[in-house]
């Protein structure tokens, strides 16, 4: 329904009391910025669960077993590595090591121990596709050297430089360079040693023999050409079963389901979206209700002249769509730079355009419908009579 067939009648509601739509859509911006935080939060955290596999240059990974998340780490035979180098279509395979429950480096500044991830392997074999750590490998091969992460809380570790000088498990250990990758709710940085220096710091790794040591994911490049499924099948038929073979998609899928589905993570931030939605509701039901009650003499006037009650609620649902539009308008740019601030504060990765801001405006728009329909329902409901009275 428009006026003299230019301006919407829902769109001319809207804007008429200018103090009114500033609040109203300062409301929908709320709620929509709302759940960007919460949705923006769960995906940062589990992106950040999974920023070191993402990080891994191979195709196919073998895992223990029993295996459920990378930060809880169950360690499985060097001997299955190497076994895997006599499977079909399999061209390398070396081990990578992960620790975080018993890893601690001493802040050098107050003395305190915080817990650290250290992730460990050969400095030749590239395992990260980290360039940093490429260009560096040089350095972090020596005895009693590592690779920290610039990304790292400051306020728990000190500021990473080359040459600090601290202790590692205990142990004396230097920063030779720095690298960036990101932290994540487990720990608060990272650290990357080479193998040996990782058997040096963590002795219930090594063994008297290569075959003897322990690995926690073994990384394998495939041939060029195979199919890193095909190549995962075989290692499952050729390995014992205390190993499983997963490609590293499939590693990657495994570690997010873990920390958004079986962990209360996912759970807790989705609440926080419905919360969102309810909140947004409450505030768009109350701004229609309250221009429709407003407005009762004009909507008579108009159901009178013969307008039908489906066009009366065109209009109520065009006032809920523009104000949806609007609102996330604003709820998006104040988000663009509430997630700036909290990537500065915290390191977690929060990015609008990875957040889902096509299904943030899809709940958007839909809590304000289902808001206007309920709102409209006294208007459709009465008859002109009553509305003049």
């Amino acid at each position: 329904m428009r006026l003299g067939g230019k301006i919407p009648l829902a769109w001319k509601n809207l804007t008429e009391h200018k103090l009114r739509l500033v609040a109203s859509v300062a409301g929908i911006a709320f709620a929509t910025t709302l759940m960007f935080m919460e949705n923006g939060f769960r995906k940062s955290i589990l992106d950040s669960m999974v920023n070191i596999i993402e990080r891994i240059d191979g195709q196919v990974v073998l895992v223990s077993r029993t295996l459920y998340t990378l930060s809880v780490p169950f360690s499985f035979p060097m001997e299955r590595v190497v076994q895997a180098r006599g499977v079909e279509g399999v061209a390398w395979s070396g081990p990578m090591y992960t620790v975080t429950r018993s890893s601690y480096w001493r802040n050098p500044e107050t003395g305190d121990e915080e817990r650290i991830c250290v992730v460990g392997y050969a400095p030749e074999d590239d395992l990260l596709d980290v360039p940093e750590l490429k260009a560096g490998r040089h350095l972090w091969s020596r005895p009693n050297t590592a690779m920290a992460d610039d990304r790292s809380r400051v306020e728990r570790f000190g500021a990473f430089e080359p040459g600090q000088v601290s202790e590692l498990a205990g142990k004396r250990f230097e920063v030779v360079g720095t690298f960036s990758l990101g932290i994540n709710v487990q720990t608060n940085g990272n650290l990357v040693v080479s193998d040996r220096n990782m058997m040096s710091a963590f002795p219930e790794l090594d063994g008297p023999s290569l075959m003897d040591r322990k690995a926690h994911v073994g990384v394998i490049r495939t041939e060029p050409g195979a199919d890193p499924r095909r190549v995962r099948d075989a290692l499952a038929e050729a390995l014992p079963p205390d190993v499983r073979a997963l490609t590293l998609d499939e590693f990657i899928a495994r570690e997010r389901d873990f920390w958004d589905k079986v962990a209360p993570i996912g759970t807790v931030f989705y609440i926080g979206v419905v919360m969102g939605m309810i909140v947004g509701s409450v505030i768009c039901y109350q701004v229609l209700y309250s221009d429709i009650s407003d407005r009762l003499p004009q909507f008579a006037t108009l159901k009178a002249m013969g307008h039908s009650n489906l066009a009366l609620y065109r209009v109520v649902l065009g006032q809920a769509l523009y104000l949806a539009l609007i609102g996330y308008a604003a709820g998006l740019i104040v988000s663009h730079f509430l997630f700036q601030w909290v990537h500065r504060m915290t390191g977690l990765p929060m990015d609008v355009a990875r957040n889902n801001p096509y299904a943030i405006l899809l709940l958007t728009v839909l809590m304000c419908l289902g808001a206007g329909a309920y709102a409209a329902r006294r208007l459709i409901s009465a008859d002109p009579a009553q509305l003049f009275a």
